[in-house]
């Protein structure tokens, strides 16, 4: 039996300026150290920064408190922005189930910046098939200090999906276009040249992890392996761990090449990151279209020589989460990241 779950968001923008200036870039190894340390989701929702690590222990929707404040209603659709530091944001539906999250993990009272999601509800509670409600990221940051560079992950997350044994799944099919922009409306393609100028460091990735233990698997600071596939790298301080020991793996899928690179992050998970080959040079892949589920099968015939003391993950393993979003590191000027279309089908 095949059973699909799916997801598509198309963006919206909300943003609230705020001023900043950059500082010094921040090194590789520093920022996984850094992103190591925390979960993504872990902790209850916060405003006040004392548990910025992520949302999984809360949830809420459109006038459920916190930091929120509603900025429209059209149509039968209520636009809510969220600025706190971590809201897991489960709008009810009668269909899909899915949570968002400002995630802001690394801000806290020395921070220069400010970042606010934008959700878009309807009010009668119910979407079209397989679709989400409508969301972006606006953002700007100074540079954080070495030990944390990174200020924030904000995502959208599968929810009531996982976690599932790998060797249970056959498909795991993505359809997404996302795009960055400068500025405080959304942008209709991504411009290198503008990111640029602005001093944008970033990247867009999906974020999954996998252990033996299924509990495990479930827990972004506990599981085993973090894998993720990045397609956007901005700024010298957003390299993927591994970058510099060469590329262990190659895939090519619906006419996108992935490099495989692998290391540990400072908490000791090992980090496997397909990388599209447009991003591994500071690039970007905006669109991709096809199944993703040989990126992980193929980590289960990695040759151990190449690997080192790193183990790979086997069939038999779980998959315990999966996000995609935008890790905000600095920007000289506001920033908004769009999703006009993400599609995430997970099939067994």
């Amino acid at each position: 039996m095949v059973f699909g779950v799916g997801l598509i968001i198309n963006a919206v923008l909300v943003a609230i300026p705020v001023g900043g200036s950059v500082g010094a870039l921040m090194g590789i190894d520093a920022h996984r150290a850094a992103t190591g340390q925390k979960p993504l989701f872990a902790g209850g929702n916060t405003e006040d920064g004392s548990s910025p690590g992520g949302g999984n222990g809360g949830s809420g929707s459109t006038g459920d408190g916190g930091n929120h404040n509603s900025t429209s209603s059209v149509h039968g659709t209520q636009s809510t922005e969220y600025c706190d530091l971590s809201w897991g944001i489960t709008p009810p539906s009668k269909t899909e189930q899915y949570t968002l999250n400002p995630n802001q993990w690394g801000v806290d009272g020395t921070t220069v910046g400010k970042l606010c999601m934008n959700v878009t509800t309807f009010k009668n509670e119910t979407y079209p098939t397989k679709t989400a409600p409508e969301f972006s990221v606006n953002w700007m940051f100074d540079a954080g200090p070495e030990t944390q560079p990174v200020h924030a992950y904000s995502n959208i997350r599968v929810d009531n999906v996982l976690p599932l044994a790998l060797d249970s799944m056959q498909e795991l099919y993505l359809d997404l276009h996302w795009t960055y922009g400068v500025g405080n409306t959304s942008a209709e393609t991504t411009s290198q040249d503008d990111l640029t100028t602005a001093n944008l460091n970033t990247n867009v990735a999906i974020d999954m992890f996998l252990d033996s233990d299924k509990d495990k698997a479930e827990n972004g600071t506990n599981a085993q392996y973090e894998v993720m596939v990045w397609f956007a790298q901005f700024g010298p301080a957003t390299q993927p761990i591994g970058l510099s020991d060469k590329s262990k793996a190659t895939r090519e899928l619906n006419g996108t090449t992935f490099d495989l690179f692998v290391g540990k992050n400072g908490q000791g998970q090992t980090v496997m990151s397909w990388v599209a080959q447009e991003a591994v040079s500071g690039g970007f892949k905006e669109k991709f279209t096809g199944d993703i589920y040989p990126l992980i099968t193929d980590l289960y015939t990695l040759d151990p020589s190449k690997l080192k003391d790193l183990t790979p993950p086997s069939k038999g393993d779980f998959l315990g989460s999966l996000a995609f979003g935008t890790e905000a590191f600095y920007s000289n000027s506001f920033v908004t990241f769009s999703v006009p279309q993400y599609k995430i089908d997970i099939r067994t």
